[in-house]
């Protein structure tokens, strides 16, 4: 049985979406729409969320195109964050 997914994880699903439509091949951006559909969470909570990575610097809006790419310090989190989950699992720790 899979439990609720923790705060960061969710986080770290924004990210990778984020990542994935500003690099492979969809250079404009995530939509709020992949967003939610990737992270799996419901509009006002997405909206709270992007509000905080924006605010850490971890996401970027593309405010003409209504989009959200990964910034630089994003990338970094987010490479941070799969290696301390791989250690994490590797003590039979959820992250």
């Amino acid at each position: 049985m899979t439990g609720y997914r923790t705060h960061i994880s969710i986080i770290a699903d924004i990210l990778d979406t984020a990542r994935e439509y500003s690099y492979e091949g969809h250079d404009k951006g995530a939509t709020v729409t992949h967003l939610i559909r990737r992270a799996n969470v419901p509009h006002r909570r997405l909206s709270s969320l992007v509000s905080e990575l924006k605010a850490s610097g971890l996401l970027k809006e593309v405010p003409e195109e209504s989009r959200y790419q990964i910034s630089e310090k994003g990338m970094e989190f987010l490479k941070t964050y799969r290696q301390f989950k791989g250690f994490a699992e590797g003590f039979g720790l959820r992250v």
